[in-house]
């Protein structure tokens, strides 16, 4: 991040636990700064995520009540995170599941293909992110209709879904929302990709599902993480698991966006990509 962010611009670059004279700092560049450093800064007047979700840092005790926020939207963010969701989505209308369990139990068997005039996928949240994957998806010519908490009642648009996609910020207003009923409004054999922030799919309520047999998920964001060693979500037979990587930092992205901020702050202006502290994103 030092390199993208020197290589970009004119501007000096010290990493936590680099000597450094706080008076000179303007810009904090954090996920999850840690408490008190943020005070320890007077001259602060721009704070910036590593990504698109700035939960972590509006979080922080610490937080200045009149220093602009910016977070990092970006092509090289959007592109990984596509790949990741369509990794999953073609496996499952492939049927990938099943055929790695059988080649397991060393088992030649064939299925019917999936009918993909019947194969409807859902993503939750319709952003940068969401509006990428969708967009992604029709291209292959699978059906796809994005959601947000202005659209009507979740279950309603999962009714039948074989995929959701959970691309939502993370707010109290999202916490949870893929709970017990939505979660039961999709198909039997659909799949639970959770790709965005952690906290939004009721983690317990999955596991019902997991363990009935009846859905299957690929999980990249955690009510904790990094998700313990004993957690069931490693060894479950119906789970896939991926360390938090669908659409991890890019240095240039974020020294892109984080100097084009610094430029327009010191022009009395928002950040390129302002945080509405109200709504969380």
């Amino acid at each position: 991040m030092k390199d993208a962010l020197l290589r970009t611009g004119p501007h000096p670059v010290w990493l936590l636990g680099e000597e450094y004279d706080a008076a000179h700092i303007t810009c904090l560049v954090a996920y999850k700064p840690p408490a008190g450093l943020m005070v320890s800064l007077p001259n602060l007047s721009l704070l910036h995520g590593t990504g698109a979700g700035v939960d972590a840092l509006l979080a922080a005790p610490d937080l200045p009540a009149d220093v602009p926020i910016g977070r990092v939207i970006a092509l090289e963010l959007s592109r990984m995170m596509v790949h990741h969701v369509l990794a999953s989505v073609l496996r499952h209308l492939r049927r990938g599941e099943t055929y790695a369990a059988q080649q397991r139990e060393a088992r030649w068997v064939r299925h019917p293909p999936r009918d993909i005039a019947a194969f409807r996928v859902v993503v939750l949240g319709t952003g940068a992110m969401g509006g990428a994957v969708l967009a992604a998806l029709g291209a292959l010519g699978i059906s796809a209709q994005g959601w947000n908490r202005a659209a009507g009642p979740l279950a309603d648009a999962l009714h039948g879904a074989m995929v959701a996609v959970v691309l939502l910020p993370a707010t109290p207003a999202t916490r949870g929302v893929l709970g017990t009923t939505a979660l039961t409004a999709l198909a039997d054999d659909a799949l639970v990709i959770a790709a965005g922030r952690g906290g939004q799919v009721d983690e317990a309520a999955l596991l019902r599902e997991l363990d009935a047999g009846r859905l299957s998920a690929a999980l990249d964001v955690f009510d904790a993480e990094p998700l313990p060693p004993d957690h069931i979500f490693w060894r479950h037979p119906h789970a896939q698991v991926t360390p938090h990587i669908a659409a991890a930092p890019h240095p240039d992205a974020v020294a892109r966006c984080v100097l084009e901020s610094m430029a327009r702050v010191a022009r009395d202006e928002p950040p390129l990509h302002p945080v509405d502290r109200a709504r969380g994103y």
